[in-house]
């Protein structure tokens, strides 16, 4: 699906505040741009403007209808891809390396400890991935109809290797168990469960095979339960918990283990996602519960060693509290498999099936399908957050901007939402300060992406995945966000204003097409929904 940007409504959020306004038949002067910084009482209503100019860009098609045929030959919605005017050169950080008709990926940033791996794919699989082919870093069909080789990187001998370190697996106390100064909450090896309003504590949870368990050892009834939209608790009934575990095959896993459910699972590179579990999880963390910050291992359900994008691994240590120049605790994962749907319930790596797991204590944090929220509780998590972030790529701490930013970030995307009218709408940007392109996919590293974000004064993107590096913007930048017609599922169209508003300081204009002439649909079903 392609968006086209006639004149429509725009919503406009600063501060948390929002209202609408819309009138697809006004006209509207194109204000010239600032010659000199605004005065910091105006500087808003400069972007205002600017926001409206931007949503009013096609107005000519009423008056001209044929122009929209000329941009949509044009655009790269059109079977041959046009390239970008040469002054709006795309900015470009790829940093995987080719030999022998292989790809080795990046392997930047921060990692568990012992466990720094890389990814390697064949050439023409690195190849359909890029922008601009037919299948994009973050298509759910490409990132789970091949399963990736990877290399580990061997600390001792300083060079790469096939073999998997032991801290990239489960470990705990296998049979003989644990040492003797080691026993079960209260003495019981039954599971016992802590619920709160944002997380759910566990105290002996069990798993075994892809499932997990609540041990229950009283005469009464327990139904099973789910802790995250994907995932099961499910309960198994014993007569004498400690006679139970002795003929068992077990091993414990000492200590605090985070136990978290991508449940965006189908669209694991999609880095929008992740805020609506990382900005709860920070925050819950941040309360001062009875849980190490951060804890002794993550169990991470669903994904891949490859989802684990150096973007997800900096904010995932943030959240967790991880301080700079720390390694991220163990990461445990699944076996890996070729298809989404089967990785739900493949084994633990390094667990055979045959064997049990009790996590001492384990917490969940409530998602959106189980009474959770998507953002930070509060506009201080938010501002530290991003404060944090700053602080561990080496950046100064964010800072309100006493100028009207002249840096224009627009983000492409090709892949689908793409603005049919592209050229046009970067031309409109050129009025209104330096424009600079980007095209962020999983080999793009996150100092490049976290430096954009920092000297970016109006972000410019369609609703997509990237818009989650919205939320580094520093204070007085804005966002301008162009949304597709029908999109409203779940109110993911107000995701990343939820993200942005709860920051407080960063201004958000949303988009939306609402008519048919405002959008070119791929799928002719798609069309008639």
């Amino acid at each position: 699906m392609s968006v086209h940007m006639p004149a429509a409504r725009r919503r406009h959020v600063a501060n948390g505040h929002k209202d609408a306004t819309g009138d697809s038949t006004a006209t509207a002067v194109k204000p010239a741009p600032p010659t000199s910084p605004q005065p910091r009482r105006h500087r808003w209503a400069v972007f205002g403007a600017f926001a409206v100019a931007v949503a009013l860009l096609a107005l000519v098609n009423v008056t001209w209808p044929n122009l929209a045929v000329q941009l949509l030959h044009n655009s790269s919605f059109s079977q041959q891809q046009q390239p970008p005017p040469a002054e709006f050169q795309a900015i470009s950080q790829l940093r995987s390396t080719e030999q022998d008709g292989t790809v080795y990926k990046p392997s930047l940033g921060i990692f568990p400890k012992g466990c720094k791996w890389r990814d390697v794919v064949p050439a023409d699989a690195a190849v359909a991935a890029q922008p601009g082919s037919n299948t994009t870093s973050n298509s759910s069909a490409s990132s789970n109809s091949s399963r990736v080789h990877y290399e580990y990187w061997d600390l001792k001998n300083q060079q790469w290797t096939d073999q998997q370190p032991a801290a990239c697996r489960l470990q705990g106390y296998p049979d003989p168990g644990p040492p003797a100064s080691w026993t079960f909450y209260k003495g019981n090896p039954r599971t016992e469960v802590v619920p709160s309003t944002h997380h759910v504590t566990y105290h002996n949870l069990w798993y075994n095979n892809g499932r997990w368990y609540a041990l229950v050892d009283s005469g009464r009834q327990v139904a099973s339960w789910k802790f995250s939209k994907n995932q099961e608790i499910t309960t198994l009934h014993i007569h004498d918990a400690q006679k139970w575990i002795k003929t068992a095959k077990w091993r414990v896993v000492p200590g605090d283990t985070l136990l978290f459910d991508f449940i965006f699972f189908v669209h694991p590179t999609a880095i929008g996602h992740w805020w609506e579990m990382m900005g709860p999880l920070y925050s819950v963390l941040k309360q001062g519960i009875d849980f190490k910050r951060p804890c002794d291992q993550m169990v991470l359900l669903h994904l891949k060693r490859t989802h684990l994008m150096e973007w997800v691994r900096a904010v995932v240590a943030v959240a967790l509290g991880v301080r700079t120049h720390q390694d991220l605790p163990p990461i445990l994962l699944q076996d890996e498999t070729d298809n989404a749907w089967q990785q739900l319930t493949m084994p633990l790596e390094g667990v055979p099936k045959d064997e049990w797991v009790v996590f001492e204590r384990a917490l969940i944090i409530r998602d959106l399908f189980t009474g959770g929220t998507r953002s930070f509780t509060n506009t201080e998590d938010a501002r530290a957050f991003r404060a944090e972030v700053y602080k561990h790529y080496g950046l100064p701490p964010p800072a309100p901007r006493h100028a009207v930013p002249h840096v224009i970030t627009f983000q492409r995307k090709r892949a689908n939402r793409r603005i049919v009218n592209e050229d046009q709408l970067l031309h409109l940007l050129s009025q209104y300060g330096e424009v600079r392109v980007v095209e962020f996919n999983s080999s793009t590293s996150f100092a490049d992406q976290l430096g954009t974000m920092r000297d970016t004064g109006v972000f410019v993107s369609a609703h997509t995945s990237n818009l989650a590096n919205a939320v580094f913007l520093q204070p007085g930048s804005a966002v301008i966000e162009i949304i597709q017609r029908h999109w409203t599922w779940n109110k993911m169209d107000e995701s990343f204003r939820d993200h942005t508003s709860q920051l407080g300081d960063v201004h958000h204009y949303a988009w939306r097409a609402n008519h048919l002439n405002e959008t070119v649909y791929t799928v002719e079903r798609d069309a008639a929904r």
